[in-house]
């Protein structure tokens, strides 16, 4: 027999409600336990439920890590977003690379980098 989560929010009830009954304190640590076991497993069965589309929106998965802006030197301004400044070009040593986009909105190659707030830059050959 396979216990799902609703057995174990049943069982949380029953015993949260004799311990309100008969005041018996030591089932007030196995309702919270049955509750929290039961919780575990309901986000289980909705992650299980889910198609591989949605999952991959709800679970994190960036190939690329998310660059400070800090460690470039920036040049010719474009604006702000998030409170730091875009720069069209960004230097760091003898690299340069050229702004693209906001991520998702530009196709990416493995030449990119992602910089904070989230904008993609390609690195050019000069």
């Amino acid at each position: 027999m396979k216990t799902d989560s609703g057995f174990f929010f049943t069982g949380a009830t029953v015993l949260a409600g004799m311990f309100f009954l008969f005041e018996a304190w030591a089932m007030l640590p196995f309702a919270l336990l049955a509750s929290l076991i039961g919780l575990v497993l309901a986000d289980r069965e909705q992650l299980a439920g889910l198609d591989a589309e949605a999952a991959a929106m709800f679970l994190a998965h960036n190939e690329r890590p998310l660059l400070s802006p800090d460690a470039f030197s920036g040049r010719e301004l474009v604006g702000y977003r998030s409170g730091c400044p875009v720069y069209r070009y960004l230097h760091r040593g003898q690299q340069c690379w050229t702004l693209l986009g906001p991520e998702g909105e530009v196709e990416t190659d493995g030449h990119c980098i992602r910089v904070f707030p989230g904008l993609i830059y390609r690195r050019s050959d000069s």
